[in-house]
Order: structure tokens, then sequence, then C-alpha cells
């Protein structure tokens, strides 16, 4: 047996339908409080000029949205950082042919993953085993 490997990232856990349409709302509220969409405009307006640079979204708007979903994050198991935030959308995602979860998903992404990059990002979480970009 081998010791952990020291960079890997930790293991995240899995939401089932309910927990992730639970952690979906729960987050979309974070997102809709005034202090929080007023951090997130400004995130995204720094990354203006360059509106489909994946480097500017994970630069200036990812770190602002891991802090507004910090307290979803830790609820259900996932790590507090921008990593801990990709595997929480990619388990949600793992729901998407729920049609709920998938529309939940898709208000939630609107509030931080440009229009521009909504591809890229799906190709991301989908994984080289998930067959490509997945519904939005």
């Amino acid at each position: 047996m081998s010791a952990a490997n020291a960079f890997e990232a930790p293991k995240q856990p899995e939401l089932s339908k309910d927990q992730a349409k639970d952690a979906l709302t729960q987050t979309i509220e974070l997102m809709k409080q005034p202090e929080n969409m007023a951090k997130m405009e400004a995130a995204k307006a720094a990354m203006a000029a360059q509106p489909d640079n994946i480097m500017m979204l994970m630069m200036m708007v990812m770190p602002v949205a891991t802090q507004v979903c910090m307290p979803v994050l830790q609820k259900f198991g996932f790590t507090a950082d921008q990593g801990g935030l990709m595997a929480y959308v990619a388990a949600t995602m793992k729901h998407k042919d729920d049609a709920e979860i998938a529309a939940l998903g898709k208000e939630m992404r609107s509030t931080f993953v440009p229009e521009a990059l909504e591809g890229v990002i799906g190709m991301m979480l989908a994984g080289p085993a998930g067959g490509g970009m997945p519904a939005f």
C-alpha cells in the first residue's frame, strides 16, 4: 500500500439529487444578497475588457465566487477554495438530466461565468471521461 500523494487534490464529496438542489438553492440565495451581488459585479467588471479570457476568470472572478459560496461549500463537505468550488459545480452537474437541477445550475453559474466561457468551463468540469461539453 502506498502513502498518499501530497500533490493529489483532496477527495471531494458527491451530492445526491436532493443535496444538489438544496446546495444550489442556498448558493443562489447567497449570490442574490446585495453585498455579494456587488462583489461579483466588481469582479466581473475587472475582467470586462477580456470576457472570453479563462485566466481572467480564474484570477478575478473565481476567488470572489469562492468567498461568496464558502458557507455552502463547507456545509456540503467541499474544500473552501477554488478547487472546492469547481468540484461543487461538477458534483451538481452530475445531475444535469434533472430539469430542476439543470435550471438551478445554469442560474448559479450565470452569476460568475461569462456566457463566452460557459462552454470552456463545461468541458473542464466534464473531465476526460465526460464525453465533451455537458448541457448547460
